[in-house]
């Protein structure tokens, strides 16, 4: 009977899918009402065989907007991902400290014996104070990221815009050209 329960032990444990996750970075954001700011963490994989599909939620309603991006993220197997977050402190915010709390949900991609044990992490830290003036520097957190997407949108505005503005003063151009004609032709 022993022997039962400790492969079926072995069996669990190895199909497990390991998740560690960083507190996020800045600790603390220093924020006038209506400044957002950024702060990032990892999820790290290092130590499972498992592709991992990772989610995050705050725990409770918020005064504060948080969003994090992408909203959600595959973690390969034996790596760390850098997840990014964007926290705003409305206009309307009382200056003081707030203190927001989060966790992340991980689960395997894919499952070979047919069980998946999913890894949550909670109790993370987003900690904001709002200021009037800033004593020191926020952390340096890269912005979030310009979407494909958009950049292509933005470009096609751009030639679309400049091709039509060109058309129209070579339409201008040539009227007024027919107008200097006219008025050579009845002198």
């Amino acid at each position: 009977m022993k022997t039962i329960a400790y492969l079926a032990i072995l069996l669990i444990l190895s199909s497990a899918a390991l998740a560690g996750v960083t507190n996020p970075l800045p600790t603390e954001l220093n924020l006038k009402p209506g400044e957002s700011g950024r702060f990032k963490f990892q999820i790290q994989t290092v130590a499972s065989n498992q592709e991992l599909n990772c989610r995050y939620y705050l725990t409770e309603a918020s005064v504060l907007s948080v969003k994090f991006d992408p909203a959600e993220i595959v973690v390969p197997a034996g790596t760390v991902r850098e997840v990014y977050g964007t926290v705003k402190a409305s206009r309307s915010l009382d200056y003081g400290a707030y203190a927001e709390k989060f966790c992340i949900s991980c689960f395997p991609t894919s499952s070979p014996s047919g069980a998946a044990v999913a890894v949550e992490t909670c109790d993370l830290p987003i900690k904001v104070n709002v200021v009037e003036e800033r004593a020191k520097d926020n952390m340096y957190v890269p912005p979030k990221p310009f979407s494909a997407v958009l950049l292509l949108i933005v470009v096609l505005g751009i030639v679309t815009a400049g091709v039509i503005g060109y058309s129209y003063l070579r339409h201008k151009k040539e009227q007024n050209r027919k107008i200097v004609l006219k008025g050579k032709k009845r002198r």
